[in-house]
């Protein structure tokens, strides 16, 4: 299995590689029918450890290890009418491929620094970010 990503206009245009998870998953279907597909848990690890190797960067990034990069997404999977997707939650794994998007991400640490906790963005003036978009789209 090879890893995958998203990165722009190509990758379904919304960045969100929970979507590009489930895809991988679901295309399986469509192609070999009733036949073994690709796990949940094999795509998570196309989405981590394997994409870490393709780039030769296993040994710093990639899955949760001592003396690696602390990148780490934490995600809301409460049972509750905000997740109505994910009820029951009776398989984490497959709920997370299946179910969740980026939507669910509450908090982001990159090389252990936190750059959003409980959805809100740090250390960045988001307010002066969009009013900085709409001026540049107002120029064309």
């Amino acid at each position: 299995m090879l890893p995958f990503g998203t990165d722009g206009q190509g990758s379904g245009n919304n960045l969100d590689m929970f979507e590009t998870m489930k895809i991988a998953c679901l295309i399986q279907g469509g192609i070999h029918e009733n036949e073994p597909r690709i796990s949940a848990k094999e795509v998570i690890k196309m989405a981590t450890i394997k994409g870490a190797k393709l780039l030769g960067l296993e040994e710093k990034i990639g899955s949760i290890e001592e003396g690696k990069d602390a990148d780490i997404i934490l995600v809301d999977v409460k049972e509750n009418l905000d997740n109505i997707k994910i009820i029951p939650n009776l398989n984490e794994i497959a709920n997370l491929v299946y179910n969740t998007s980026g939507r669910n991400v509450l908090t982001t640490i990159v090389k252990g620094n936190i750059l959003m906790e409980n959805r809100q963005i740090k250390n960045v003036d988001l307010n002066k970010i969009i009013e900085n978009c709409k001026k540049i789209v107002n120029l064309f």
